[in-house]
């Protein structure tokens, strides 16, 4: 076997392995791995084995080296062969030496910093995170929502730029992120950057990757990223580029997905990658392979996937603290206590329901306990039945107009009136009366704004809320924002989302925003305009509340600044269970925004970060809260 030579030969992404006809490696030993784990198949009527790896070939071809220098088997390599192994072999020494960095920057941290044509002062702590981001090849930021990332990496970017380690800026991210990157941009340097958002119709777009080649920054969204690959692909090579993810928990899923799969793919065509995320492990710590997947291409730092999914079947724990001990040098977290931000005031406002809502309420809470005897027993059932159940109680304790429409946000029909003797009274309910809540609110809100002169953002999960209070608040000229309104001038030039946001920072008379989490959690910043926030309803998503949070409790807040929440809860009603769960959730997701990166480092089960059973414990509280609010416990 030591005199056995291979000749291997690559051609367009496509790896080609040449033995003898009766060479060792087409037996059944070394064809195991060659076929069943790298891929390769059977060129049949010869003694070669190939495999189409396209934009993967760096990484394929290091696996198939190593295999054979493991092996005792020698090889040979053709020109273009040779030149992907120095590249593979390059990049391996540059990732041993961004991890000596990043180890030696989080030992000694920078304290002083000159950023060319930065005009933003940096804060204290985030000068070494900037350091540290410029220091690496491959990079992550998973400091907390608001305490400055974009800034961060654009300040990296202007000390890699100067040194001509790189030309433009590539951010993928949620289509929210693009104006706070380009108001961050002008902010940071004085000047509106060249940009080009890629966006639009599919013929239009080829002409805006063409002028991408001169851009800074160039911005497009994980859907646009998955369709114009090839495009994209092909700007990434022919330009030294920062690729960024931002909100990069987007590809967390460890089983992949289309979003996921195109950015690995895009990796190794970047000159220097980065992901910012706040939530890097949002459920639980499989979640963390994808994304460091596309920072280091081709270094497997936390094995092949199925590998690391085994391990974590295995010991959890034992891989929990691999992961702590090989990602330490390649992240920097910035803490909340870090920040140095004003406390926010938490005002919990409880409100009696009207008497016909009251009536509707506990009928619905009645028929959820006497349905759960009927539950399906399929788990894919199961969910969207638990799911039902609980919008509806919430729409009922919010306001009960909602269980007659259809509500597209969880999309879920109107009520049936099946099983229920009070359906008049809900379709003839806005004749009756309204919800003591909605009042409350629209008192609370003509307090702040005429009387007091304040701007305020009113959250509610529903669209038909926004509407309603909308009209009921017409006088103060309110602003809204659902699932509903284009997104952009090239959607609608007259009415879109970031003309909405820009007008309600920018223009004095327009004081009232009302929105719901799913269009306007992520990515805005609202801090510098806004103080007041309130509650009508909230669903169990912690990620959505906590974000909603940040958009008026971020950096650039100043001692004097008081931030209020104004949480507006129907008592004795699902909206309680709903607050108590959050609160758990919320303490929950802070003490691991606290800690360095793991969330292993608290005392419960790591399955207490699936969705699934997130839900089944959201049920179990609303079943246990509506036994004792209807005195069955």
């Amino acid at each position: 076997m030591g005199t056995e030579v291979v000749r291997i030969s690559v051609v367009n992404g496509i790896i080609q392995l040449t033995a003898e006809k009766d060479s060792p490696i087409l037996g059944w030993q070394h064809r195991i791995y060659f076929v069943n784990i790298l891929g390769f198949q059977r060129d049949e009527g010869t003694s070669a084995l190939y495999i189409d790896a396209g934009s993967n070939v760096h990484k394929k071809l290091q696996e198939t080296l190593q295999y054979l220098r493991e092996k005792g088997i020698s090889f040979e390599l053709d020109e273009r062969a040779s030149k992907l192994a120095m590249d593979v072999e390059d990049e391996h020494h540059r990732f041993e030496r961004s991890k000596e960095i990043g180890s030696e920057l989080k030992k000694n941290r920078v304290a002083t910093l000159t950023v060319p044509g930065f005009k933003r002062p940096l804060k204290l702590y985030q000068i070494p995170a900037v350091a540290h981001l410029s220091g690496l090849d491959g990079a992550a930021n998973f400091s907390v929502p608001g305490s400055g990332k974009t800034s961060i990496v654009l300040a990296a970017y202007a000390i890699l730029r100067e040194n001509h380690e790189i030309d433009r800026l590539v951010v993928i991210g949620p289509r929210a992120c693009f104006m706070p990157w380009e108001d961050e941009y002008e902010a940071c340097f004085g000047k509106k950057p060249n940009t080009v958002r890629i966006s639009g119709s599919k013929t239009s777009r080829p002409g805006l990757f063409r002028d991408a080649a001169n851009a800074d920054l160039v911005l497009l969204s994980y859907q646009m990223a998955a369709n114009d690959q090839q495009d994209l692909e092909a700007l990434l090579r022919q330009s030294k580029a920062m690729l960024v993810l931002d909100e990069s928990h987007n590809i967390k899923r460890i089983e992949g997905g289309r979003w996921a799969d195109v950015v690995l793919s895009l990796a190794p065509f970047a000159k220097r990658r980065v992901i910012l995320t706040g939530t890097p492990i949002p459920n639980s710590i499989q979640d963390i392979w994808s994304q460091i997947a596309f920072l280091w291409p081709n270094e497997t730092i936390l094995g092949e996937r199925e590998q690391f999914r085994y391990q974590f079947d295995k010991n959890p724990t034992a891989l929990e603290e691999q992961v702590r001990r090989d990602l330490g040098p390649l992240y920097w977290r910035i803490h909340k206590r870090d920040l140095g931000l004003p406390i926010p005031q938490f005002h919990r406002i409880s409100v009696e329901l009207s008497p016909y809502q009251s009536t509707i309420y506990r009928a619905l809470a009645t028929k959820v306990l006497s349905d759960v005897v009927h539950a399906p027993e399929d788990r894919v059932k199961l969910r969207p039945w638990r799911k039902a159940r609980m919008v509806r109680l919430l729409q009922a304790a919010s306001n009960p107009s909602l269980l007659k429409e259809n509500s597209p946000e969880f999309q879920i029909p109107p009520l049936e009136a099946s099983g229920l003797s009070i359906m008049e009274i809900i379709d003839r309910y806005s004749s009756y009366e309204k919800p003591k809540k909605l009042l409350a609110v629209e008192k609370l809100v003509r307090t702040l704004v005429s009387e007091k002169g304040e701007k305020v953002v009113v959250w509610t999960s529903f669209v038909h809320n926004i509407e309603t209070l909308r009209n009921s608040l017409a006088d103060l000229n309110p602003m809204i924002i659902h699932g509903g309104i284009p997104k952009d001038d090239k959607e609608d030039e007259e009415i879109n989302r970031e003309r909405i946001i820009r007008d309600f920072k920018t223009i004095d008379s327009r004081k009232l925003l009302i929105v719901n989490p799913g269009a306007c959690a992520e990515s805005i910043s609202l801090h510098k305009i806004c103080m007041h926030a309130i509650y009508v309803d909230r669903t169990f998503n912690g990620a959505h509340y906590m974000q909603s949070l940040d958009r008026i409790h971020r950096v650039g807040l100043g001692e004097n600044d008081h931030v209020h929440y104004w949480i507006f809860l129907s008592k004795n009603t699902i909206d309680e269970i709903i607050d108590s769960r959050l609160e758990e959730k919320q303490n929950r997701m802070l003490r691991i925004l606290d800690e360095d990166f793991s969330v292993l480092d608290l005392d419960v089960d790591e399955s207490a970060f699936s969705e699934e059973i997130d839900e089944e414990k959201d049920f179990a509280a609303v079943l246990t809260g509506l036994k004792k609010e209807l005195g069955q416990d």
